[in-house]
């Protein structure tokens, strides 16, 4: 299996969205073709159980934000993948902190980051409720039970 789609937490997922997907990912898609059956784009009558989403900005977090709202099963994984700020080939305002509200206000919360190449970094976010140890300072939780789980 691809070292990428292991650190992604790929599990044997049946059906994999991948959405917006630059040219240069191409070849790992085509990699995850042979794992699992992969759609491009949200199909109204299914329900995701691991999705990948590049950005390049917060319009984008927002416009995935209204579109995967009801798309995914419980605790899905849920990655968005963004530019590094060292990127040549991409210029972003999202960063590891900033511009992910929209998910926070669906209950989500940032748990992992990983390294996607030279261009891309990808966070994955978790439904709060679903998260085991929430420890982060409760100005960083950006869900209302993140916020909750958080104050001290």
């Amino acid at each position: 299996m691809n070292p990428l789609i292991k650190k992604l937490n790929f599990k044997d997922q049946e059906i994999v969205a991948i959405l917006g997907a630059p040219e240069s990912f191409t070849p790992t898609v085509d990699e995850w073709q042979e794992l699992a059956n992969i759609d491009t784009h949200l199909k109204r009558d299914t329900k995701y159980a691991f999705m990948l989403c590049f950005v390049t900005g917060k319009g984008d977090v927002q416009q995935f934000s209204e579109q995967i709202d009801g798309s995914l099963v419980d605790d899905a994984v849920l990655w968005l993948v963004y530019p590094k700020k060292s990127s040549k080939k991409y210029q972003t305002d999202i960063n590891r902190d900033d511009g992910w509200q929209p998910l926070g206000d669906l209950g989500f919360e940032p748990v992992r980051m990983v390294a996607v190449d030279e261009d891309w970094s990808a966070l994955r976010f978790r439904q709060a409720e679903h998260i085991k140890s929430l420890t982060r300072d409760s100005k960083m939780a950006m869900s209302e039970v993140g916020k909750k789980r958080t104050k001290k």
